[in-house]
């Protein structure tokens, strides 16, 4: 059998496929030094090609709202990037400065901007740092007039292989010419994923190296199901990969058919599926998806590539909109989780070697009360029109949690004064994803109504491992003895207390995490991505809580990462084989 090559899975399938390699190579920018006279002819060349790249990505959105929900505020952020003031004078300043032409000027910028990226310790916004690449390079080939091939052209079926896509690429693909996506760069929160889910084409991003590897016209397997790419794959491989596709298709159909039943074990215990968004049109989404509601909005994204913050008023109409779009279901709101990265918000100008120790968070949020005020006025108005709550990121001290509600009771009493209606009686809850959050809870559950464990954060600060960092990032692990133990004594204090508990990192949307996390302790919701939400639910309601005692009591006992997950693996496998392992056919497994 031949090897695959591994990458990440953003929208599922399994794809087959003669590959065209499509030339997305980064355009090679050659310094020139101007001469005095010509600087001023140079910065309005650099503006010219902004504001074409601008009105590409207007021309871009004008298509994209009938094919993606979440695709319009994503080219919203790409045009805040190119209105980046930072980002634009940055470059104008290394122009007369440096007396160099724009397209190196831009590149000298991108390369400052892509080390501030590189500390930030969230991966979500990590990833933004591809829709930034896009952006500039964008500009650099309007500055030099350089043309590429388009999607367009393509006039017969094939799988994509390329080393980038930018969005005027993706709005260009059509589902009868191209089968599945293969790229080397991107993350998880790529737009390419949005778009290629919307259009049911598998696809992989962060597949390295792999340009150098496909030659046009190559036999190209993408199995977007386990993230991984098959090149010039043998008869036995493709036999097996057929068999797989039809399966998977055949298992979307069917779970799809079961997304607004209710989520409730076989004996009788409500779990609230909620999902994570970030922006009112993915709220649309987790409807669609069967969604109880959203039990993390991100509001990160409201702030990220603008000039200056977003007052109260712009974060009032959003939230207003989020709320309407999922009542009756609450939405939790947590306030702003960002690092300390002038950049990306304007409002701190220190720079840190270590962010993900740093000022970041409900930190930042109280050394810029002000800011915090607004973002919590602005929940407080919309929660009029909805069931909403205010979530706290980042908490690690008690203090932390009293100042931040000592702020939101100035917030409410400015509003009473002007007389604004709002829920006065409004949820607060802690993110416990800091060691000293979990190891202190007992003394933070008298300051809040509920709390939510972001377990991406928690595992990774409790076993001291970046999970970006390649070199130790096979030791996140997420059934880590450690980290199962810990799940289990939170339970323990807030069952205890009588307070919700929620999971919103990774974990909560992992189908293998399901029948845990419901024996580890008495658990309200799970929030997830909203296409994660069909799956959990299925597993959720094929289980009783006895049994999912029985297995998290078991999984406790053992001393090892390896052992707890061939174990979980094994147990789902068994109890759930269509749907963790879809090799055989769909019908043999679920007759």
């Amino acid at each position: 059998m031949k090897s695959a090559r591994k990458g990440i899975a953003v929208s599922g399938g399994v794809a087959f496929g003669n590959a065209y390699l499509l030339d997305r190579s980064k355009v090679c920018v050659i310094k020139r030094t101007l001469h005095s006279d010509e600087i001023d002819d140079e910065i309005m060349r650099l503006r010219e090609a902004i504001q074409k790249s601008k009105e590409e990505l207007q021309s871009i959105k004008s298509r994209a709202s009938s094919i993606a929900d979440k695709y319009s505020i994503i080219l919203d952020t790409y045009t805040l990037l190119l209105e980046d003031e930072i980002l634009v004078n940055e470059t104008i300043d290394t122009i007369k400065q440096q007396k160099v032409n724009a397209e190196w000027a831009l590149t000298h910028t991108l390369e400052k901007f892509t080390r501030l990226f590189n500390k930030i310790n969230d991966d979500y916004l990590k990833g933004k740092k591809d829709d930034l690449e896009l952006v500039v390079h964008g500009v650099i080939k309007n500055l030099i007039g350089h043309h590429q091939e388009s999607l367009q052209d393509i006039d017969e079926p094939v799988v994509i292989i390329t080393h980038e896509l930018s969005p005027s690429d993706t709005l260009l693909m059509s589902k009868n010419y191209i089968l599945g996506l293969a790229t080397e760069v991107g993350g998880r929160t790529s737009h390419l994923g949005i778009f290629a889910s919307a259009l049911g084409i598998p696809a992989l991003v962060g597949v390295t190296d792999l340009t150098q590897h496909v030659n046009s016209g190559d036999m190209i397997i993408i199995d977007a199901i386990e993230g991984e790419i098959i090149i010039k794959p043998n008869e036995e491989q493709v036999l097996h990969y057929r068999k797989k596709q039809q399966n998977y298709l055949l298992y979307e159909k069917a779970l799809l058919k079961d997304v607004n039943l209710s989520s409730e074990t076989l004996d009788g215990r409500a779990i609230h599926i909620m999902a994570n968004i970030e922006s009112v049109q993915e709220a649309k989404t987790a409807r669609k998806y069967g969604g109880e509601g959203v039990g993390l909005y991100r509001t990160e994204l409201l702030y990220m590539g603008r000039e200056s913050l977003p007052n109260e008023n712009d974060l009032y109409l959003n939230f207003k909109k989020v709320a309407r779009e999922m009542d009756p279901y609450p939405v939790v709101i947590r306030t702003l989780d960002i690092g300390a990265d002038k950049q990306l918000n304007k409002i701190n100008d220190a720079s840190e070697d270590n962010p993900a120790l740093g000022l970041r968070g409900i930190r930042l949020s109280l050394v810029n009360p002000d800011m915090l005020i607004s973002q919590m006025k602005a929940i407080l108005r919309a929660s009029f029109y909805g069931k909403i709550k205010i979530l706290y990121p980042m908490i690690s001290t008690l203090e932390e949690l009293t100042e931040a509600n000592k702020l939101l009771k100035k917030a409410k009493k400015e509003l009473k004064r002007a007389q604004i209606p709002f829920d006065n009686d409004i949820e607060v809850g802690a993110m416990i994803e800091t060691p000293a959050a979990a190891l202190a809870l007992e003394h933070l559950l008298g300051e809040v109504d509920f709390i939510s464990i972001g377990t991406n954060d928690l595992i990774q600060y409790v076993l001291a491992v970046d999970r970006t960092n390649e070199n130790v990032a096979y030791l996140y692990q997420p059934f880590h003895p450690a980290i199962l133990k810990l799940l289990k004594d939170i339970f323990v204090l807030a069952n205890a207390r009588g307070k919700p508990v929620s999971i919103c990192g990774e974990m909560g949307g992992d189908p293998m995490a399901t029948l845990l996390l419901l024996g580890l302790g008495e658990i309200q919701e799970l929030s997830m991505e909203p296409h994660s939400i069909p799956k959990v639910k299925k597993i959720l309601r094929k289980v009783t809580i006895a049994e999912a005692k029985i297995l998290a009591d078991k999984a406790l006992t053992m001393a090892t990462a390896k052992e707890i997950n061939q174990f979980i693996s094994e147990e789902m496998r068994n109890r759930f084989p269509t749907d963790f392992d879809r090799n055989m056919v769909f019908e043999e497994k679920s007759s």
